[in-house]
């Protein structure tokens, strides 16, 4: 299924956002062009055919400039999502403090608004994993880390069970300026030869559901 060029743009935003920020991939991919795959094929050369959970369904797939493939989940109807809250200049360089731990935050256990499972190009995949898995600040119930002005925090890391395997994760809520975040769920579904990794983001305001991954890794059986 091809994507829209204005879809395919955000693709590579998110993306860069959740791989290339904390990878090191070059920022200039993101102005560059991708090119579509047919999300479907391209997803059954990685899985077995499953019934995807929770309304989830193929969205677009792309290889993007450096040769990454990603496929993009998401719901067939997408309700809009919480504007992020601008805060004026003036305000935003203020020395006072902000509660993070106040905040006002969703229902639990939604749905994740879309999911990306990328296949990374080899060279330079397992620094990048290192770095996706094992960096990253952890809150640990310091909410007065966070600077008024957000940040990047771990809330949890772990494992998920992957059929007979064990996949690590990472829940890395991002604190916005203004008194908003969102939560991605990155999980590794690496294998010896395949770097592979799962990406699902929520609405702003919601928090990640392991559950609701979980779910959705009960019908990703590898071809591997």
């Amino acid at each position: 299924m091809d994507a829209r060029p204005t879809e395919r743009t955000a693709l590579v935003w998110v993306v860069v956002a959740a791989i290339v920020a904390l990878g090191g991939l070059a920022y200039t991919m993101a102005r560059q062009s991708t090119h579509a795959l047919d999300a479907r094929a391209t997803l059954a050369r990685w899985f077995e055919p499953r019934d995807l959970p929770f309304g989830l369904a193929l969205a677009d797939a792309s290889v993007l400039p450096r040769g990454d493939v990603c496929v993009r989940l998401a719901p067939a109807e997408t309700p809009p999502e919480a504007e992020r809250i601008e805060v004026p200049e003036a305000e935003s360089g203020s020395p006072q403090e902000f509660d993070w731990s106040k905040v006002a935050i969703g229902a639990a256990g939604s749905a994740p608004r879309e999911v990306l499972i990328v296949e990374m190009v080899l060279e330079g995949a397992a620094k990048e994993l290192e770095t996706l898995f094992e960096g990253g600040q952890n809150l640990n119930g310091d909410w007065a880390s966070v600077p008024r002005n957000g940040a990047r925090r771990v809330l949890e890391r772990g494992k998920l069970p992957w059929g007979a395997l064990a996949a690590p994760f990472v829940v890395e809520r991002e604190f916005e300026k203004g008194g908003t975040f969102r939560d991605v769920l990155r999980v590794n579904l690496s294998s010896e030869r395949t770097p592979r990794i799962l990406i699902a983001r929520w609405s702003r305001g919601f928090p990640a559901s392991r559950e609701r991954v979980e779910e959705l890794l009960g019908a990703l059986v590898p071809r591997e």
